[in-house]
């Protein structure tokens, strides 16, 4: 190709020639990159930038990456969470309130302002739980990107979850039970009197497998917790009654490694919200959620008497910080232990011969 003959034009190519429309061009490493200019002038000075750029251990430049959209990018984090049987939100509407929200932003334009308004605005309307569900739905999405190579680190806002008060325990009395039960279908009777009397938590039911259930030793294997530790439970009368209806149901297809649950028309169940919710309305159940199930489960062996170490082994807590916070159980129970008090007989603080 044509170059000027003048040193001081080398690198400097007009292409094609007479047209006017100038380049500047390297070698390096026995490739050529070239860049157009506006004009012979500004060809020189890309040149110059070029060969700078190869003595600072600069070149070539790294291509920018294509900002990839919000929208693209939900997408592909769903299609995985969904090939590994996973969710940080299970439900549709975590995901329509994001593409509402930020369908019209690649990942990268969404700031921290973007992030603290849509806070706010959930803040109005959804309880402070809730409220979280949906920022920590987005952050998994954003560290997505990260991990895939499509979103920068530097990209993720930060992002402030609102203060809860993890400390209050909701549990189920035996009226509430009862009535949950009789206003639930069928199919979902089973599932609750499972995370009743065993206390796993909706992800674990929802992929328990009948090779994990062993009804000859009475357990079930929990294999993905969220602990990341697996554990084997016990099954009580009523647990064990609600698996072995189920595998009659279900006949031959429980021996395989097919799901316990199974929704209605076949398949594995994924999605309950809304015969869970038309039950709590139907028999009058506020503030109630399917995590509170476990709840119930941790409560009542409390106030059965079942120490503190053998309830964090049987829930999977890691710390027995988390189990302490059933040791706070309800104004009944704890005023059933100070009656004990004033209990007939001879009391053991009445002996002052041990005292020095």
């Amino acid at each position: 190709m044509p170059t000027s003959k003048n040193s001081r034009d080398i690198g400097v190519v007009e292409v094609p020639k007479g047209s006017g429309t100038w380049h500047a061009r390297v070698v390096y490493q026995g490739r050529q990159y070239w860049r157009r200019a506006a004009n012979k002038t500004h060809a020189r000075e890309l040149y110059q930038e070029m060969k700078v750029q190869i003595r600072k251990g600069e070149f070539p430049p790294r291509q920018q990456k294509r900002s990839v959209p919000f929208v693209e990018l939900l997408r592909a984090y769903r299609a995985a969470k969904h090939r590994e049987g996973k969710a940080v939100m299970a439900s549709e509407i975590g995901y329509a309130r994001l593409l509402q929200r930020f369908a019209g932003k690649t990942a990268s334009e969404i700031s921290v302002n973007d992030v603290d308004c849509w806070r706010l605005d959930l803040a109005e309307s959804l309880a402070p739980a809730t409220v979280n569900l949906h920022l920590c739905l987005l952050r998994a999405i954003l560290r997505y990107g990260v991990r895939s190579g499509q979103l920068p680190a530097a990209a993720i806002p930060q992002i402030d979850s609102l203060k809860t008060n993890n400390k209050l325990v909701r549990y189920l009395t035996e009226d509430e039970e009862i009535r949950l039960l009789s206003a639930l279908p069928m199919h979902l009777r089973p599932l609750v009197s499972l995370a009743t009397h065993t206390g796993m938590r909706k992800g674990e039911l929802l992929n328990l497998r009948w090779s994990d259930v062993d009804l000859v030793s009475g357990t079930i294997t929990v294999r993905e917790a969220k602990s990341g530790e697996g554990r084997r439970l016990p099954l009580s009368e009523t647990a064990s009654q609600a698996i072995r209806g189920l595998k009659v149901a279900q006949g031959p297809s429980s021996q395989n490694d097919s799901h316990v649950f199974r929704a209605p028309l076949g398949g594995a169940l994924m999605n309950l919200n809304r015969d869970w919710y038309r039950a709590l309305r139907q028999c009058s159940l506020a503030n109630f959620r399917f995590h509170d199930l476990r709840h119930t489960f941790a409560s009542r062996l409390v106030m059965s008497g079942v120490d503190l170490y053998r309830v964090q082994t049987l829930m999977g807590h890691k710390t027995p910080a988390v189990t302490l916070r059933y040791a706070h159980l309800s104004p009944q129970h704890l005023r059933a232990a100070v009656v004990l008090l004033n209990r007939p007989g001879a009391k053991p603080w009445s002996d002052t011969s041990g005292r020095s």
